[in-house]
């Protein structure tokens, strides 16, 4: 899925979040965080660069270990594990937030097109796909060519347009 698509769905974990929940938070906060970490995995692009991705045939979901949902699960542990509990008590929500948007990010990239997601990675580097993949274009232009003209595509735009659909209605 693509950038827009992560913020979208971000957006709505926060919304839903606050309207559905009695938790006592900064709207703006909850925002920032569910937006934040359901782009976090994919941070690793704009930071090694996109010339690096594209020349070096460089597959973020396969080589950086931010995009490894085995990785973040470590993560939340050595967090329960090492902080303590008053210092844990009021970030609660905001972890719960995190989670869930760091989760939903995985299961959307886990629907892929030409790639999927290493779900134990590093240990086991196989992409994995709710759909079947398919082998990429020669150029990245075919590349994009191939990709919007997929059911994919047309999902991901339902999607974006479902979110923002649901971000404009008020509650």
């Amino acid at each position: 899925m693509t950038t827009l698509t992560h913020i979208a769905v971000g957006a709505v974990i926060a919304k839903t979040v606050l309207s559905g929940h009695n938790i006592h938070t900064d709207p703006g906060l909850v925002y920032a965080v569910a937006i934040l970490f359901s782009n976090l995995p994919d941070i690793d692009v704009p930071i090694f660069g996109i010339r690096r991705t594209i020349r070096l045939n460089w597959n973020h979901r396969i080589h950086s270990f931010l995009h490894f949902p085995l990785f973040w699960v470590i993560l939340l542990v050595a967090y329960q594990v090492g902080v303590p509990l008053n210092i844990r008590q009021p970030l609660t929500p905001y972890i719960t937030i995190a989670g869930i948007s760091l989760g939903i990010h995985f299961l959307l990239d886990s629907i892929g097109f030409n790639r999927g997601i290493c779900w134990f990675g590093p240990f086991i580097k196989r992409q994995m796909s709710i759909t079947r993949l398919v082998p990429e274009g020669k150029t990245v232009m075919a590349s994009c060519l191939q990709y919007t003209k997929s059911m994919l595509f047309k999902m991901e735009v339902a999607i974006f347009i479902g979110c923002s659909l649901y971000l404009l209605v008020r509650r």
